[in-house]
């Protein structure tokens, strides 16, 4: 897919429900996988629901990172929005790696490319 705006949709189940029921490990791993990918951090938003779960987002300058989570289902969604270079596949590896899904659903949508039959 060419580089542009890319929304890439990933659904995550865990075999360990216990990755996401907190905010501030799921904040860390947010934080390192956007600077693995070479994306530029401009601020970021966590809240932590009760008893558990997680809503966070990332701003970044080119898009942003976002992750909510349902522990009682064992699902992560996380979508990654980009206009700019950075390196999406090291975002989908670090997350991956630190929730070892069991079983994943992803989708990539060239987002901003007028269809033939949208009016200009």
């Amino acid at each position: 897919m060419p580089e542009g705006r890319r929304h890439i949709l990933l659904d995550l189940w865990v075999e360990n429900p216990a990755v996401l029921k907190w905010s501030p490990p799921l904040r860390t791993l947010l934080l390192e996988a956007a600077r693995a990918s070479g994306a530029t951090i401009l601020a970021d938003r966590f809240h932590q629901f009760e008893p558990y779960g997680v809503t966070g987002i990332l701003l970044l300058a080119e898009s942003h990172l976002s992750i909510h989570t349902w522990p009682e289902d064992r699902l992560a969604t996380l979508d990654v929005f980009t206009c700019g270079s950075m390196d999406t596949d090291l975002i989908l590896e670090h997350v991956r790696a630190a929730l070892t899904p069991t079983r994943e659903q992803i989708q990539t949508v060239q987002r901003g490319i007028a269809s033939q039959s949208a009016s200009q």
